[in-house]
């Protein structure tokens, strides 16, 4: 979304970027008070793919169509994991991914409101309603679609992966007392969790971990030799200390109660050399 918005004004456009909390949430008012005569588009993602935090589409929305603004929101990270519907939320457009709940990498979806008018992606054929044209990979659509279904029926055991998620936060908090929540206490979603962990170096963790068959990430990428941290983290006002010192769980619906003990026991390993996770260098 953000390249996209980068993207537009270099095109001519000019776009608002709205701060977040330290819980990384935005709120209506805040909203209401950055839309002017001319905001033609309002884009807030429903959950943030690095805390979990899911924000309050519905009154964000509302907001947008107060002024009359169309609202667009990026469920990428949502389906699957929660229960997403464009009619209660009442969203004009709505943007999927489909390797992220089961279905083939490559392929997607748009929801369009009806009376909704957008130019083609792609001139040319009429395909996909004349707004992509070009020949359907009927095979990934197909699976875009069973996964949907299937996706449908895996949101409603959101209450169990919530608890396992909790049951490994709690004990990375027994093996680092200091650790700290990224993301909202309580509007995220059920099967991420993401945690500084201070005096440690998240992506040193991360290959610590590798070695003992527990795959996560951290909050810094490793580019061209120096570690970058997480604009996500920086905008919720961590330091940059704090976002290298993060890690990022992600669970599934078909994590068990033995994984999570085998993910803690294994992370009790990794801190019990302290000096792999403090000293592995990026490269």
């Amino acid at each position: 979304m953000l390249k996209t918005a980068r993207f537009l004004e270099k095109s001519g456009f000019r776009v608002t970027y709205l701060e977040v909390d330290g819980n990384g949430t935005v709120t209506p008012s805040q909203l209401k008070e950055a839309i002017t005569d001319d905001t033609i588009l309002v884009s807030i993602m429903l959950a943030n793919n690095e805390t979990g935090t899911i924000l309050p589409i519905k009154e964000l929305g509302v907001a947008a169509h107060e002024r009359g603004v169309l609202f667009h929101t990026d469920a990428v990270q949502a389906v699957g994991k929660i229960k997403v519907d464009v009619q209660e939320m009442d969203v004009d457009l709505l943007s999927i991914a489909g390797h992220k709940f089961g279905a083939p990498k490559g392929v997607g979806a748009l929801y369009i409101k009806k009376g909704v008018e957008l130019e083609p992606l792609i001139h040319g054929g009429g395909q996909e309603g004349g707004f992509r044209a070009g020949t359907e990979n009927v095979p990934a659509i197909v699976g875009l679609g069973k996964a949907a279904e299937l996706a449908a029926g895996t949101w409603q055991g959101a209450a169990r992966v919530r608890s396992l998620r909790d049951r490994l936060e709690a004990g990375i908090r027994k093996l680092v007392p200091g650790a700290r929540l990224n993301g909202h206490p309580v509007h995220r979603l059920p099967n991420t969790l993401n945690l500084t962990l201070p005096g440690l170096r998240g992506e040193s963790i991360v290959i610590a971990m590798d070695h003992q068959g527990i795959a996560l990430s951290s909050g810094s990428a490793c580019q061209s030799g120096s570690p970058e941290p997480t604009h996500v983290l920086i905008a919720m006002g961590r330091t940059a200390e704090e976002a290298h010192g993060s890690v990022r769980f992600s669970l599934a619906h078909d994590t068990a109660a033995k994984d999570i003990d085998a993910a803690v026991a294994a992370l009790g390993r990794v801190l019990a050399a302290r000096d792999t996770v403090r000293l592995i260098p990026c490269k």
